[in-house]
């Protein structure tokens, strides 16, 4: 790995350089530039990837099924259900990508739609460009699965979205035995803690069963179901975290000897520091 100053950013950071206000994407642009290197993982781009490529899929899917740009933000606000909070969040924020001042609906709607057919074909390619270096970590075979354009402005295949459907090609499995007992300081610290978010009660779970046996991991869906635990191993090594996530984030730092950094949802609000107590 390059030497020099290094950072780790996390997916939350990459989502937010590439959606959220110019305010948001200049803070975060700020902070990556003091470092020599940003550095990111396989996992982080199979997020990205499930989670702002597969939504601008959605969203051309419902641009060709509704005719309207205001008719498909109108239906994200209001038929989404509670529960897909983060779904319409993202979905919000990749329309209002959409330069939209003075312009009628027949005219973004075409915008909407070169917009998402770029972000759909180029996206994971543009996030590669941003990481100065993306470790090996996990390997995740999803984040080389190519974005592959059927039927322009209609048909994509961007490969699965769940670790078990590829179980041949996953090397997750060797990844955990290296990090082995990395694995269980991090078993013993979610072990004492109380009142643990869900994120950590699933992590939790995952470590204690791929301790005592491997052979399932794969029907886990270990990448889809514990990202945060798993983006923090690969992350171990490099001094800085950067993150949007204090809740799980501060744990694994902790665990990992790791500057946490976060960034405020807030645009306005300056971002925290937290030294690792083991430090």
């Amino acid at each position: 790995m390059p030497s020099g100053t290094a950072v780790f950013a996390d997916t939350s950071i990459h989502i937010a350089r590439f959606l959220r206000e110019p305010q948001m994407k200049e803070a975060i642009n700020r902070r990556l530039a003091s470092y020599d290197i940003v550095i990111s993982s396989p996992v982080v781009i199979q997020e990205f990837k499930r989670r702002v490529i597969h939504e601008a899929v959605y969203l051309m899917n419902l641009l060709n099924t509704k005719g309207s740009y205001e008719k498909v933000k109108r239906h994200v606000l209001n038929v989404l259900p509670e529960q897909q909070n983060r779904k319409r969040n993202i979905c919000l924020n990749v329309l209002e990508e959409i330069f939209h001042t003075g312009v009628d609906d027949a005219e973004l709607t075409e915008r909407a739609k070169s917009y998402l057919r770029t972000l759909i074909k180029f996206g994971v390619k543009k996030l590669r460009s941003q990481i100065g270096h993306i470790v090996g970590g996990t390997g995740c075979y999803l984040s080389t699965c190519p974005v592959k354009e059927k039927i322009p402005y209609k048909r994509y295949e961007l490969g699965s979205k769940k670790c078990s459907n590829v179980c041949l090609q996953c090397p997750i499995v060797n990844f955990l035995k290296e990090k082995e007992e990395l694995c269980k300081e991090i078993l013993q610290c979610l072990s004492s803690i109380s009142n643990k978010s869900k994120e950590l009660e699933v992590a939790l779970k995952f470590l204690q069963d791929s301790l005592s046996s491997t052979e399932a991991i794969h029907q886990k869906d270990p990448c889809y179901t514990a990202g945060d635990l798993l983006i923090a191993l690969e992350s171990h090594g490099i001094p800085d975290f950067y993150t949007m996530n204090y809740k799980e984030s501060n744990v694994y730092c902790d665990v990992l000897k790791q500057k946490l950094i976060v960034r405020p949802n807030n645009p306005e609000n300056k971002e925290e520091e937290y030294v690792s107590h083991s430090l």
